[in-house]
């Protein structure tokens, strides 16, 4: 039997009842735990390295092997997934959003998902629409493609998965940001102070970094870079590498994960040649599959932690 790469990819991993925020989507510390310890026994744990070496057909494992990635570069990947990972000398790959190190800002994508668990769904979808509608009136008046909706938040219930689409894909940024950045004030307080609280510092990257782990990039801004008009898309591929090139420490093999993941929607054939152009040795998406000897190394398929079971 022919083996293949399975990636699995991972966000949010806290012991949520006992945080500030139990009704965040995220997978439980000891879930996590438990489903390393299962993927340990059933896959070779793979390095980028290895995964790369069978992607280029160089390396022929004995057994199908598996990949651990985490996106967004949260404080609890340092705390929570680091032992663990540690524990069993397993290589994780960590993708940061360089603005939310660099500036201590938090992204739209995660001041939705906080407001998302602080207020009741119907509460913020009003709060945000009558904002919106006063914004920016076509843009709430936008169809939504619900086929592509599916696709892209196949674990989300269809409203909400509509919503999000809504505010990822469809509502201009600068429109989006205005409203999100009025949301979080109201609601959750000062960006900055959550931002520390949120995601790691430089410093917890590197100790990562000699831990065995490998970092990579998530861009910038954490925007859908396929939206983006080629100029501002380049730029924030660039001050993305800039920054990791200045904070971390150089790795053998330098990785890139695309935020949203979809090709068309949020990464492109010119996505690719500007990562490509950067020297990041590949790229991952989150179009779901295994991978294969001969597959495309800047279209590296993940599968959800959802989908491993917990």
């Amino acid at each position: 039997m022919t083996a293949q790469l399975t990636v699995v990819m991972y966000h949010y991993v806290r012991d949520l009842p006992r945080t500030s925020f139990p009704r965040l989507k995220g997978l439980l510390t000891s879930d996590f735990r438990r489903q390393v310890a299962r993927l340990h026994e059933q896959y070779e744990m793979a390095t980028l390295e290895s995964s790369l070496a069978f992607l280029r057909g160089d390396y022929q494992p004995t057994r199908d092997l598996c990949l651990l990635t985490f996106d967004d570069g949260l404080k609890e990947h340092f705390a929570e997934v680091l032992p663990v990972l540690d524990e069993r000398k397993i290589e994780g790959l960590f993708f940061i959003i360089t603005s939310c190190l660099e500036e201590r800002s938090v992204a739209p994508v995660h001041k939705n998902h906080f407001l998302m668990a602080t207020l009741t769904f119907d509460e913020y979808r009003r709060a945000f629409l009558e904002r919106l509608r006063e914004l920016s009136p076509t843009a709430a008046a936008t169809a939504i493609d619900e086929p592509q909706v599916a696709r892209t938040y196949r674990w989300d219930e269809p409203h909400v998965a509509a919503f999000k689409y809504l505010l990822n894909f469809i509502v201009e940024p600068r429109v989006r940001d205005q409203i999100l950045n009025d949301l979080f004030a109201t609601y959750l307080g000062d960006e900055k102070e959550f931002a520390e609280e949120l995601y790691l510092s430089w410093t917890e990257a590197r100790e990562m970094q000699r831990a065995g782990m490998m970092l990579g990039g998530h861009s910038h801004s954490h925007a859908a870079l396929a939206t983006l008009d080629e100029p501002a898309q380049r730029d924030d591929l660039e001050r993305c590498r800039r920054i990791i090139d200045e904070r971390l420490m150089p790795q053998t093999l330098l990785p890139f994960s695309y935020p949203y993941g979809k090709r068309v929607t949020a990464f492109n054939d010119s996505t690719i040649e500007d990562v490509r152009r950067l020297g990041f040795d590949c790229a991952f998406a989150t179009e779901v599959g295994a991978n294969h000897t001969g597959g495309d190394l800047f279209a590296i398929r993940r599968v959800d932690t959802k989908d491993c079971g917990a």
